[in-house]
């Protein structure tokens, strides 16, 4: 996996660590708004842990699917799994919520999204919730492509809501937000941030014109789509 190496060994800024902290507790206020009780969440995807830290902070159970070793010995996710997803190697009915932060569209394919939901919901208890963040391919349009070359499944409200129903998931929460922000300041932020340019004409990203920290602001701020699906409470 050395692209997700090459994520893991990048240096964050303390700015860039409070706005990931932000829009991790922003995530886990909503989950913990649509799931009582919430005992214990299943994470796919940690990254550098933002949403890990918030659930250990909130002193909720959580266990780390990744499949990056690397990623998750970083996170000390003492009962972390290393295993590409889908499928999911956790037997059924086990959490309350399962999380998926910015991990759906890097899926090859419908089918594949469609499996991941899938077992998303099987791991989780009658009335717990599957959760996704992900970019708005209406609002990033070609950044969705070029931000990061594993993107690969376009997401945007309307798709993931479809996707969510056809999975037998009850809607419970779908809204737009910039990091940690909502509403129309957050549709302000984006909108300045997308403003900043981050390289002068024609410059590369190998470039000293090119500023990678003033890209990946953008992308912070950026619109992104929150949905929360309920499993249903009778057992299938």
């Amino acid at each position: 996996m050395p692209f997700y190496d090459f994520w893991k060994n990048k240096g964050v800024t303390p700015i860039g660590q409070r706005w990931s902290r932000q829009a991790a507790e922003f995530t886990l206020g909503h989950v913990q708004r649509h799931v009582n009780p919430l005992r214990h969440v299943v994470e796919i995807g940690p990254g550098r842990g933002p949403f890990t830290n918030a659930c250990r902070r909130a002193g909720i159970g959580y266990t780390a699917v990744d499949a990056n070793p690397g990623l998750l010995q970083a996170l000390d996710a003492t009962d972390g799994i290393c295993s590409f997803v889908p499928p999911l190697p956790i037997r059924n009915v086990v959490c309350d919520a399962a999380v998926a932060n910015h991990v759906l569209e890097h899926v090859n394919g419908l089918p594949q999204a469609q499996a991941m939901i899938a077992e998303m919901r099987r791991i989780v208890r009658p009335g717990g919730c599957v959760t996704i963040t992900s970019p708005d391919l209406m609002w990033v349009r070609n950044y969705f492509w070029d931000c990061d070359y594993s993107h690969n499944f376009p997401t945007s409200a309307r798709r993931l809501y479809q996707l969510f129903l056809d999975q037998g998931l009850e809607v419970v929460y779908l809204g737009y937000v910039h990091n940690h922000l909502t509403g129309l300041v957050g549709h302000i932020a984006g909108s300045l941030a997308a403003s900043v340019p981050y390289s002068l004409p024609f410059a590369q990203p190998n470039s000293s014109l090119y500023s990678d920290q003033i890209y990946k602001a953008r992308l912070t701020f950026s619109r992104a789509i929150l949905i929360i699906g309920r499993s249903p409470l009778e057992a299938v």
